[in-house]
């Protein structure tokens, strides 16, 4: 490093940290954004468990008092009500499903034949259908006993249907596995690519078009310092700028984890994992502080400069993807 690049490095970054746009969009949102989303999707999970754990609300149309009508009853995980209308209160969710027992259905079932059991619910509801999940499962149980007696009647051991029982052993340790590890290796990559570009681009768009802007650029090509020199320590700070960024939002993430451990529980990483996210966030960094440099140094003004890295926030979602 020469001595002019230092000097050009110290003075850009003495001004990024002087910029409140720039410390809020590229170090205070990355450590906040994760922290508001760990807030919001615990109390929107903790709403949807809530409601997977209680009763599904629904009305039995048809024959109650038979037998699958009867197995509905004690089954455990409806909530039968009865109701006037019952397609309204479906509409207004008041309840999630009707379930209409058919003399068809019944008369097949006592038959032998295979019974269409028809179940009405809302699929654009998520509780609807989160319901009619639960239903599904309450009808394969009763059908299943219905099955084996079928076949024991006909001198058939049920167990002979069985024809390969998969026995899956996870061989991740209890710390990286389910639904944490599927954040991490989603959301980690997804917001060192993010913030790698994002992260550059507020400083790169002051320090090349927005000096050119202010008319600051050419007073120091006429000074001693080679270009090659002032062009690296721009680069260098901008690059700066956005490992910062970077890291502010592994900030952010570790507080959300603090928040809501549930979902983002600790995840034990080797040294070999750690240097290479650490390799690859700062690779990454580089290659888009240097296409947003130069894009930057293009543009006439600040607001061509925008306009022009705007559509970076979107192109960086297919590597983060």
């Amino acid at each position: 490093m020469t001595k002019y690049m230092g000097i050009v490095l110290r003075k850009e970054l003495i001004d990024i940290m002087r910029d409140k746009k720039t410390l809020i969009t590229s170090f205070l949102i990355p450590i906040l954004i994760f922290p508001i989303m760990a807030l919001a999707m615990g109390a929107s999970v903790g709403e949807i468990v809530k409601d997977a754990e209680k009763p599904v609300p629904v009305v039995i149309k048809g024959d109650i008092d038979s037998d699958f009508g009867s197995y509905l009853q004690t089954s455990g995980g409806l909530d039968i009500r009865d109701l006037k209308n019952p397609l309204e209160s479906l509409d207004e969710l008041e309840i999630y499903a009707i379930i209409d027992i058919k003399p068809e259905f019944l008369e097949a079932l006592s038959s032998g034949r295979t019974a269409k059991l028809e179940v009405l619910y809302d699929e654009s509801s998520q509780k609807s259908s989160m319901g009619m999940s639960k239903i599904t499962d309450i009808v394969s149980g009763f059908a299943e006993t219905k099955r084996n007696e079928r076949l024991k009647e006909l001198g058939i051991d049920p167990e002979i249907l069985e024809v390969i029982n998969v026995d899956s052993v996870s061989v991740a340790s209890d710390e990286n596995s389910g639904i944490t590890m599927m954040l991490v290796t989603m959301l980690v990559p997804m917001l060192l690519s993010i913030w790698a570009a994002t992260g550059c681009i507020a400083p790169a768009t002051d320090i090349g078009a927005g000096e050119k802007e202010r008319q600051t650029l050419e007073p120091l090509l006429t000074t001693n310092v080679s270009r090659t020199s002032l062009l690296l320590g721009k680069y260098i700070a901008v690059v700066i700028s956005g490992i910062l960024a970077t890291f502010a939002s592994l900030i952010g993430f570790g507080l959300a984890a603090m928040i809501n451990p549930s979902m983002f529980a600790t995840i034990s990483l080797s040294l070999g994992a750690l240097l290479t996210i650490g390799f690859a966030a700062v690779g990454l960094t580089m290659a888009f502080a240097a296409l947003e440099l130069a894009i930057s140094f293009y543009a006439r003004n600040f607001k061509e400069a925008q306009t022009y890295l705007t559509p970076i926030t979107f192109v960086v979602l297919i590597p983060a993807y």
